[in-house]
């Protein structure tokens, strides 16, 4: 129930517990769900990576802890547009075409993913500045806001059906994965505890410019 915004134990006893939803569902806007996701994850990808750069485990596990009001929104608008797509009144109420809610669904599972991968380079915060390399913290941190600027530009092409900003993602995504392959380049001669750290966050990063892609491609098919 932590993870399901709006439902509550209303009766229980030894046998038998009763969940119900007391959210009304033409109250919520699918797409004011959608920019809150993206909001949160875009602070958490730049928290991540401050967190890295600084060796701030404080920060990171604020990271993590965000990562949880990320899965609770996901899963509420998973179950708004189901209702919109079992319910053609509920669909009106929320101003969503079925095609719409189509979107909505998927756009919701890259961002969730998107702050998946911020939650995991938290985790895989270094705790010891004096062993992270400037070279390698410049890298990361350049390679961080080109992916965070990606994001940005996909997931508004998406809402605002703007395909000049999606076009943007696909040609910023060049000089994001050449940044992605510096950091790599660094990775050369780091001791093993280090090593597997900062593997784990310039691989999460190139996962997040894919996501950003293919974010992109779906303001194409609106």
């Amino acid at each position: 129930l932590k993870k399901l915004v709006g439902l509550e134990i209303v009766e229980e006893d030894a046998h038998r517990i009763v969940i119900q939803c007391l959210i009304e569902p033409s109250l919520l806007a699918p797409e004011k769900i959608i920019r809150r996701l993206h909001l949160i994850t875009r602070a958490m990808q730049q928290d991540a990576i401050a967190a890295f750069v600084n060796c701030d485990t404080k920060l990171a596990t604020t990271v993590v802890e965000r990562d949880e009001e990320v899965d609770r929104l996901y899963f509420l608008l998973v179950r708004m547009v189901r209702a919109a797509l079992t319910d053609l009144s509920t669909a009106e109420k929320v101003h969503a075409s079925p095609v719409d809610c189509l979107d909505y669904r998927i756009l919701s599972s890259f961002i969730e993913h998107f702050g998946d991968y911020s939650a995991l380079i938290a985790v895989n915060v270094p705790r010891n500045r004096g062993k992270l390399l400037a070279s390698l913290s410049r890298a990361v941190q350049k390679s961080g806001d080109a992916v965070n600027s990606m994001y940005g530009h996909s997931v508004e092409a998406v809402l605002s059906r703007d395909l000049k900003l999606a076009s943007d993602v696909g040609r910023m995504r060049p000089g994001a994965i050449e940044n992605i392959r510096e950091a790599e380049r660094v990775l050369v001669g780091l001791g093993p505890e280090l090593l597997d750290k900062a593997t784990s966050a310039i691989s999460s990063l190139k996962s997040m410019c894919e996501i950003n892609v293919d974010i992109a491609d779906l303001a194409m098919t609106r």
